[in-house]
């Protein structure tokens, strides 16, 4: 399922070298804003969020 920010997020050109990227840029967006509005700060959080609550975005 698309969301509307993963929408947006997708027009944001991504800087990595293509091919050695395991997921999306709007993916990694999308789950950083979900992670700071829900209370994380770092990255563990972030990686907590997407394993916990990640199949709920897709």
């Amino acid at each position: 399922m698309e969301t509307i920010l993963s929408h947006y997020f997708s027009g944001i050109e991504d800087p990595r070298v293509q091919g050695r990227c395991q997921h999306l840029l709007s993916d990694i967006l999308l789950t950083a804003l979900c992670t700071y509005i829900t209370g994380g700060v770092d990255y563990q959080d972030m990686h907590l969020f997407a394993k916990e609550r990640g199949k709920q975005l897709q």
